[in-house]
This record gives C-alpha cells, structure tokens and sequence, in this order.
C-alpha cells in the first residue's frame, strides 16, 4: 500500500493543475476549452478513482486475510522473527508482500515468483511443502501454507552455513584391502615380498597420509581408515585413484594384486559402522576386488572401479577346507533341499544334480526344488533325453511342496549357482531358513542373502559345475558321477565360457577333463547346442541391427520381434567378434509372458558389463551380465544404456575416445 500511497500524492498534484487551468479558461472566456477539460476530467477520473479504490479495497482484503489465516499476533511475531511473507494468485504472481522483501531490496509485487527464484516451482509441481534455494548469496527457506495461496520465506544463511560445516566433518569409516595378497605371503619368497610391500603397501599409506586420512594397519593386508566427509567427497572425485596406482604398479612387477576399498558412514553407532565396513570389503572383493564399495547405513551400496577381471584366488588348501566343510554340513542334515535360480540353464541344472549326487552317496533325503520352475529350452531337450535316469537317481519337488515338508530349523537349503533370494526357485521360504549354504560363481552385490552359514562364492571360476568337480575332487569318499549328471554339468561349463572362449583358465580345463573322465557325452552336448533354422536365421537377422557407439560398443535394439534370452546372449557373444568391439549389448523384448525388456551383455574383459547392468535393474559377472525390466520399452532402454556406457566411460583412466 506504500506504493499507492505515493501515486495518490501524484495525482493529488495533477489535480490541482487541472483546477489552474479551469480557473484560467474561464477568466478568459474559453468556456469551450474549460468544458473540454471537464468532460476529459469525467470520462477518465471517475474509472481512475473507482480503480483506485478497488485497489484500496483489496489491499486491506489481503491484511485483512492475512491477518485471518496467520492471526494478528501471529503476524507481527513471524515479522519480529525475520520470517517474510508473500500472497499469490492462481497464476503465481505476487499480490502482496510482506515489509521483509523490501527491506531486502526484493520487489516482487505483480512478478511470477520464478522470476526471483525459478526452483520455487518445485512448490508446485511436486509434493513438497518446504524448500531451500539461493538468492545474490542469501540462503532461503521457503515454506507453503497448505489451502491458502501464501508462502512463508527466512533467510537460513547461517544455519546453512553451519550445516555444510557439520556434514563435512560428519565421520567416515573405511578398510582397505590387497586381494591375494595373503596368497602371494604364503608361497612366495622374502624378496618378492620385500618388493611388494615396497611398491604396493607403502604407496597405500603414502595416499592416505597425502589426503589427510588416519590409516592404521590391521594386519599384514588390510588397514582401517578414518575420515571426514570433506575428504571422503574429495577422493571420490578423484575415482578413488589408488585404485589405478596399485593395479599399475602391480602389473608392472607381475603379480596378481590389485585393491578393494571400502567406506560407510551415516551414523555415530561405531559398532554398526565396524559392521557394515567388514560387509563391504566382503562385498567388494567377491565382486572381483579392484574396487570401492560405498554405503550410507541409510540407503544402498554404490560401486567404483571394478575395472578388471579378478586373478583366481582358490588355493588348492582353501578348496579342501571348504569341501570338507560342505560335506559336514550335509551329513549333520536330515533332509537336504537343493534350490536353483528361475529359468535354470546347464550350470544351475549340472550343480543340483551334483550335489544331489553327493547327498545321496551320504544317505540323505534329497530334493531339487526346480519341478514346474522356467527352464532354458535346450536344458529341458537334454534331461528329456536323460529322463529315465533323472527320475531314478533324484528328486524334483515344487517350491510349494518344498516350504510344506521343510523344517526350517534343522533341514539344509542349499543355494547353487546364485545367491540372491529374489530370483531363487525357494523365494517364497529362503528367509525362514536357518541353515544355508550358497555355491555360486557371479559377483556379489548388496541384495545377496545375508545369514548363510557357509558361502562360497568365486566371482574368477568359469561356472558353478566347475567349483563342484573341484570339491568332488577334494573329499575322501567318492561320489558316483554318471554319464547325465556330467554331459549337463560339462554343457553347463560350456555354455557359460561360450565354447572355452570366455572365463577359461587351466583350471576350467582341468573340470572339463575330469567330466570326460566321469562320463561326459561331448557329441551330446555339441549336438543339444545345434540351431534349428528359423533361430540361426533370427539370430542373424538381429545381428545385422546391430549399431556402433563410441567406436567400441557394439548395441543390437530390436523393438518389435519378442526373443529369447539365450538368443540375446548369443547375439551379443557373436558381436564381440567383430574388430575393436570392447562390450556388446543385445536388447529385445523376452518371448515370456509378461514380455520384459531384456537385455544381454559381453565384454572382451577389459570392460565391466556387470556395473552396467546393476544400474538397469541387473548383475551378472565382469564380462557376462543381464538385465530385465517392465519399467522401459526397448528403445527407452537403449538411451539410459547410452547415458550409463558415456557415464562409466568418462570414470576410466583411459576413457574411450
């Protein structure tokens, strides 16, 4: 109202030289001018003053409203307190504000409240009540009165200030870890020792002291950090670059070592904090190792690095260990339960008919719980082939009878090929089950089950059947492995390293070996992964969609044709043949009911496809990983694929031109 205040002073002026030129004109006898200037006074002033007092009127219906919905007393505190206030319409302009803006220089008065302050609109367009924003330096928190076109505005600069202060120093927990490090302790001599603490532990504490992080040792490989958020935000930035130093410095010297990290914070609790840390270097390292793994208590497990495939870490002493463990497990068991992951391949299908085998030879009660589960088509061609035997030699039940005749408490749930309850044939009862144990070759992530009582997880094997035959190997008694069992088990070696193309090391060979020896059909097993035509045709057709990115990528989107996901692997297998092609990437809409997206990725093992594929709703290994999602249509699919590629891309060392 100040500002009509003074226009009423102006016209108040204009006024009186109207009267002047009134008197004037009739003086001197312009009776016609005088009347010209009356009627001009008549068809203007009258509008003007009924304008004005409506906007007299309306401007004490605002205190007036204000002062009804805040309260008089209510008012003059919130204008006491330093608290602005601003009325608006249905076009978010504001009508009215507060003595607050003005003393602030801030004229919003018939402005769009985005003209000061454009995140304003967040108010609006979103379920929020009370926002914080930035103007010329000054921090405001702006809240909305619900039902009522008003908005209560402080000026919050120091308490930000103070925040920012606080969460920078708020504490951070980390481990770091040399994977195989203890290996190299064990069978390598003290001058190559010598020179790898040189190169590789020192340079370790050389960083942390250079960043400002307290680092003590633990034991001979693993040290605990301490840190601040402001320095934690630092080397995050930086990609964690220890990562890249050891990993250089270690293939310069030739050793098989690389770095695993680990960070929480969130929370004052030390004990969860000294939990979770341990959780995550686990994590990290099961994942492949040459990595951070990053959790707020309160939210989920971020990933950075994990940029090479992991050396083998399995001693021939830790295998031994870990077979005689299993075997105890089962012989304190009743009833063994055996539960495979929902569309079953050779590998899952080859590890429960293994390890049903080695219950049977104990004399336990056995059963595969994978009866009515999806299976890949050409397992269920092979065990129709192998039917007879199957159904003399073991047991399949459905996860329904299963979770009837199970006792939770005392019976063995054996998780092979998987661990991760949400894709498991025993989904529906895997966490009332108080003895697990899983078996499993892909990386770990943070949905993997938590209270196993033995896990065995080796993200550098082949295959699950791999680990298997290395455990039959490693117990006293012998268990029959019949032609059935090893054909599935040795197509499950076979599909999963593409033909021994792909995750094949001396050991891979070595399993294939002893399946030969145990009665391995290998012109079977050829045979049962032949093509019939319309497949060899389609999968050709696909791989001529197929579309460069970057140089090095590889990307097949096929929006209309529903595909199997053994054709997109296939697919995406055949692409990583073609000359600098790094990672491939297969994308089609699966042929089952629900008909999700899914997506298949390869990579020639210098990219890590599994990071890519737990940011679109997936996991997998290094150089094999998945996806499937309801959320995206094939083609929305491939542009957050693209952005994620571009995003991992930009973290590398090395990134791709």
């Amino acid at each position: 109202m100040k500002q009509f205040h003074k226009w009423r002073s102006l016209f108040g002026a204009a006024a009186l030289i109207w009267i002047v030129l009134e008197a004037i004109s009739i003086i001197n006898g312009y009776y016609f001018s005088a009347g010209f200037l009356l009627l001009l006074v008549l068809v203007f002033g009258i509008p003007f003053l009924g304008f004005v007092k409506d906007i007299r009127d309306y401007g004490v219906k605002t205190e007036v409203d204000i002062s009804r919905v805040l309260g008089k007393d209510a008012k003059e505190a919130l204008s006491f307190g330093g608290v602005g206030i601003l009325t608006y319409n249905n076009e978010y302009v504001v009508t009215w504000a507060s003595d607050y803006f003005a003393q602030k220089g801030i004229d919003l008065v018939n402005k769009k409240l985005t003209s000061w302050i454009e995140r304003i609109r967040i108010l609006f367009d979103e379920d929020v009540d009370v926002i914080r924003a930035e103007y010329q330096d000054t921090v405001y928190e702006i809240t909305r009165k619900q039902d009522s076109q008003l908005l209560f505005v402080k000026d919050i600069t120091q308490l930000d200030a103070m925040e920012r202060e606080v969460n920078e120093n708020r504490l951070v927990v980390g481990l770091v870890q040399l994977d195989n490090y203890m290996e190299y302790q064990s069978y390598e001599n003290e001058e190559l020792m010598a020179h790898i603490n040189t190169q590789l532990r020192s340079p370790v504490v050389t960083w942390a002291q250079d960043n400002g992080i307290l680092i003590r040792r633990l034991r001979s490989d693993r040290f605990i950090l301490v840190l601040n958020q402001e320095i934690f935000k630092r080397i995050r930035k930086q990609n964690f670059s220890i990562l890249q130093i050891i990993k250089d410095k270690a293939n310069h010297i030739g050793v098989s070592i690389t770095l695993s990290m680990s960070f929480a914070y969130g929370t004052n609790d030390f004990k969860l904090l000294d939990t979770t840390i341990n959780e995550l270097i686990e994590l990290a390292q099961s994942r492949g190792g040459d990595q951070a793994a990053i959790k707020d208590v309160n939210g989920s497990v971020e990933y950075v690095g994990g940029n090479s495939e992991m050396s083998s870490a399995r001693s021939k002493v830790r295998v031994r260990i870990l077979s005689q463990t299993l075997q105890d497990a089962l012989k304190e068991s009743d009833e063994i339960y055996i539960a495979g992951h929902i569309m079953s391949d050779f590998d899952c299908m080859g590890a429960c008919l293994s390890i049903s085998s080695w219950a049977h030879t104990l004399k336990k009660n056995v059963y595969i719980v994978l009866k009515d589960v999806p299976r890949d088509t050409q397992l269920q061609s092979v065990m129709d082939h192998y039917i007879k035997v199957m159904k003399e030699r073991h047991v399949f039940i459905t996860p329904e009878q299963a979770r009837e005749r199970m006792d939770f408490a005392k019976d063995l749930l054996v998780m092979v090929d998987h661990g991760i309850p949400a894709i498991s044939s025993a989904k529906e009862f895997v966490e009332e089950c108080q003895r697990v144990i899983v078996i499993d070759h892909h990386r770990r992530n943070e949905n993997f089950i938590r209270h196993a009582i033995l896990t065995y997880v080796e993200s550098s094997a082949s295959s699950t059947c791999e680990l298997i035959v290395e455990m039959l190997q490693n117990i006293p008694d012998h268990v029959p492995i019949f032609e059935a069992e090893a054909t599935i088990m040795y197509l499950g070696i076979l599909v999963d390293t593409n033909r021994f193309k792909m995750h094949t090391d001396a050991r891979t060979f070595e399993a294939a070996a002893a399946l030969n020896t145990w009665g391995a059909n290998v012109k079977l097993a050829e045979k049962a992964l032949c093509e019939d035509y319309a497949h060899f045709t389609l999968k050709h057709s696909l791989i001529q969609l197929a579309k460069p990115y970057m140089d090095h990528f590889m990307i097949v989107c096929e929006e209309e044709k529903k595909v199997d996901k053994t054709t997109l692997a296939q697919v995406s297998e055949a692409l990583l043949l073609i000359k600098g092609c790094t990672a491939s990437f297969t994308i089609a809409r699966s042929n089952e009911e629900d008909a999700p997206t899914c997506c298949s990725a390869r990579s020639d093992g210098t990219f890590n496809v599994q990071k890519v594929m737990e940011k679109l709703y997936g996991g997998g290994h290094f150089s094999a990983a998945a996806s499937s999602t309801k959320e995206l249509s094939p083609q929305e699919y491939k542009q957050a694929l693209l952005e994620i590629i571009k995003e991992e891309t930009s973290h590398e060392s090395h990134p791709v031109e």
